[in-house]
């Protein structure tokens, strides 16, 4: 069964009689960030991809069902790890150090989190779970477009959403006089496992 079938099946399954309450595994869970380079030398550059370490949340269904679920996410900002392919070790810590100094400002801002406030769009192929993002001290409502698949036992939902840096007061990174840059825009993919509790 596909899961766009899966998912319409979950939707349709009658409402749990009581609120289920699920843990997000983050051993069997992953969260990508994706930033490309910009600038006019900006194929000197590099693109980057940024894996998160540490975070954690939890997914509640109310007897209501699967389209009034509600998700919550806490990742530490510090977790935020360069992971992009071919870079040299001390490359790699420059990297690193610039984006926690100077672009997500860790020491400031150490937590980043999203909490939904409702589902909408609801269809066979997946839905959009709307909530606020708060990164770098600033909170966005964003819309984020989710597969999904509900069970008494887990969820499993994947997805992902690209957001502007300057949204959240975070000015993209640059050097060489602005020559070489990453672009405003980031690409979030998250896969997640939750399990009830």
């Amino acid at each position: 069964m596909t899961r766009a079938a899966l998912l319409a099946l979950s939707l349709l399954l009658p409402a749990p009689a009581q609120t289920r309450a699920y843990e997000v595994v983050a051993a069997e869970s992953k969260f990508t960030v994706f930033v490309g380079r910009a600038g006019l030398f900006g194929g000197l550059g590099h693109d980057h991809t940024i894996t998160v370490r540490n975070f954690s949340g939890r997914v509640t269904v109310p007897p209501g069902g699967a389209q009034q679920a509600a998700l919550e996410m806490e990742i530490e900002a510090g977790s935020l790890l360069v992971a992009d392919p071919g870079v040299d070790e001390k490359e790699r810590a420059e990297i690193q150090k610039a984006m926690e100094t100077e672009v997500l400002e860790v020491a400031r801002f150490p937590k980043i989190r999203f909490k939904s406030v409702s589902v909408a769009d609801v269809k066979p192929a997946g839905f959009v779970l709307n909530g606020d993002l708060t990164l770098h001290g600033v909170a966005r409502r964003v819309a984020v477009p989710v597969a999904a698949r509900v069970t008494p036992e887990e969820v499993r939902a994947g997805g992902e959403v690209t957001i502007r840096q300057t949204d959240f007061g975070i000015k993209p990174y640059s050097a060489g006089l602005g020559t070489v840059k990453v672009k405003n825009e980031l690409k979030l993919t998250f896969a997640i496992v939750a399990r009830a509790r």
